[in-house]
C-alpha cells in the first residue's frame, strides 16, 4: 500500500506534530510506503517536526514551496507513484487564504475516475463543512469526537475517530533531579511549572503569567514557571506587552526540540489555552506522566476529565488549585495506555484497507 499525506504546511503547530506521529507509528507498525507533500513552506525557522519528517522519509518527502506549477503536478505525481490513499492533513477548502488549494485542482484530484481513495482530517473547530465543503472525500479521520457528533455529523461518508495517542515511550529515562541539575537548577525545594504553546491570545499565556505573579508575591521562588513555544511575529501585538512585565519566577525559553526534558523536570503542566481542537500537548503531558491543570473545554466532552484538574479563570481559585494539584497524587495510571501508539497505527491501517477493499467511490 502507498499512502500520500498532503499537508498545507509543516511549520510549528499541532497539525505537523500529528503528521509526524502518524509517520512514526506507520513506519513502526506497518509496511506502508509513505509519501509526504508539503503544499507550502511557511518558514525555514520553526521547522522541528518538518525536519524530523524529512529525515524519516528522505526522497519521499516533497515540498512544493507554494509553487503553483508544481502543485498542479500532484495528479501526475499520484499516478507515477501508484498512490492508493491520499490523506490530507487539513480540509482542502480550509487551507489558509495565503496558501489556497485551487478549487479547479481540487475538482480534478477528487474526480471519481482516479484509482485512489481520499481521506481528510480537520485540525480545527471553526471550519463549517455543511456551508463550505465542495468535494467529498471517501472518509474523514477525525481527531476529536466533536467533529463526529457535530461538525461533520451531516457529511454523507464514513467517519472514524483517530485521536493523537498517549505514548509513554517518549519519557526521558533520567530522574527529575538529574534533568534539573543538567539545566542549572540546584533543587532547594522549588516546584517547577510548565506552559507549552505558540504565544497567541487563544493559548492565553497572559493568564499563566498572572498566576505566576500571584504565587511569586506570596511564596517567592518556591514556584517557578517555564514557558516553551515560539513568539511568531504575526502575534507580536499579543506577546510583546506581556514580555515587558514578567515576574521574576517566569522563564521564557522559546521553541525547543526537547520538550520531554521539561516535562521530566517540571511538577505540573499548566495549559491555559481557551481555543483548541484536541491539543497534542495534553497527550504529550499525559505520556510524560505529569500532573495537569487545564480548561475542560466543552468540545472535549469527557475525554480529559480522568487526566486534568480544571482551571476556573479565577486567579485566587486557580492559585489554590495549583498548590493542591502539585501536592496531591496524580489522577491517572499511565500503564493503562502502553499500547496506544500501536492502536493508533492499526486504526489507520484498518481505515485504508477497508477503503481500498470496498472500492467506495466519492460522491
Amino acid at each position: 500500500m502507498k499512502v500520500l499525506f498532503l499537508a498545507p504546511h509543516l511549520s510549528t503547530g499541532g497539525m505537523p506534530a500529528f503528521l509526524l506521529k502518524r509517520v512514526e507509528a506507520l513506519l513502526k507498525y506497518s509496511k506502508i510506503e509513505i509519501f509526504v507533500i508539503e503544499w507550502k513552506c511557511y518558514s525555514d525557522v520553526y521547522t522541528i517536526q518538518r525536519n524530523k519528517i524529512k529525515n524519516l522519509l528522505g526522497d519521499n518527502f516533497i515540498s512544493y514551496w507554494g509553487e503553483i506549477d508544481k502543485q498542479k503536478n500532484i495528479i501526475d505525481f499520484c499516478y507515477k507513484n501508484k498512490i492508493d490513499i491520499i490523506h490530507t492533513e487539513e480540509i482542502p477548502e480550509g487551507f489558509d487564504t495565503h496558501n489556497p488549494f485551487d478549487i479547479k485542482l481540487q475538482e480534478k484530484l477528487y474526480d471519481k475516475k482516479h484509482p485512489w481513495q481520499i481521506v481528510e482530517t480537520c485540525h480545527n473547530i471553526y471550519f463549517k463543512p455543511d456551508e463550505e465543503k465542495l468535494f467529498e472525500p471517501n472518509a474523514y479521520a477525525c481527531v476529536t469526537p466533536f467533529h463526529i457528533r457535530k461538525s461533520f455529523k451531516n457529511r454523507p461518508v464514513y467517519k472514524t475517530l483517530i485521536p493523537f495517542p498517549i505514548d509513554p515511550r517518549i519519557q526521558l529515562p533520567s530522574t527529575q533531579e538529574e534533568v534539573l541539575s543538567q539545566n542549572g537548577w540546584i533543587t532547594k525545594g522549588e516546584f517547577h511549572i510548565l506552559n507549552v504553546g505558540l504565544w497567541t491570545p487563544g493559548k492565553n499565556q497572559g493568564y499563566a503569567i498572572e498566576l505566576a505573579r500571584t504565587l511569586y508575591d506570596k511564596y517567592g521562588w518556591t514556584y517557578i514557571f517555564h514557558f516553551l513555544g515560539n513568539q511568531a511575529s504575526n502575534f507580536k501585538e499579543y506577546w510583546e506587552p506581556l514580555m515587558s512585565n514578567l515576574p521574576p519566577n517566569v522563564f521564557v525559553l522559546g521553541e525547543t526540540n526537547n520538550t520531554d526534558k521539561y516535562f521530566k523536570m517540571c511538577d505540573l503542566m499548566l495549559f491555559t489555552s481557551t481555543w483548541e481542537c484536541n491539543p497534542i500537548v495534553l497527550k504529550e503531558a499525559i505520556s510524560n506522566n505529569i500532573k495537569i491543570m487545564a480548561y475542560n473545554l466543552d468540545h472535549y466532552g469527557k475525554e480529559y476529565l480522568p487526566f486534568i484538574n480544571p482551571l476556573s479563570s479565577n486567579l485566587k481559585t486557580d492559585q489554590l488549585n495549583i498548590l493542591k494539584t502539585i501536592h496531591s497524587p496524580i489522577k491517572y495510571k499511565l500503564q493503562d495506555y502502553s499500547d496506544d501508539v500501536k492502536i493508533f497505527a492499526t486504526k489507520h491501517i484498518d481505515l485504508y484497507e477497508n477503503l481500498i477493499n470496498s472500492g467506495v467511490r466519492r460522491k
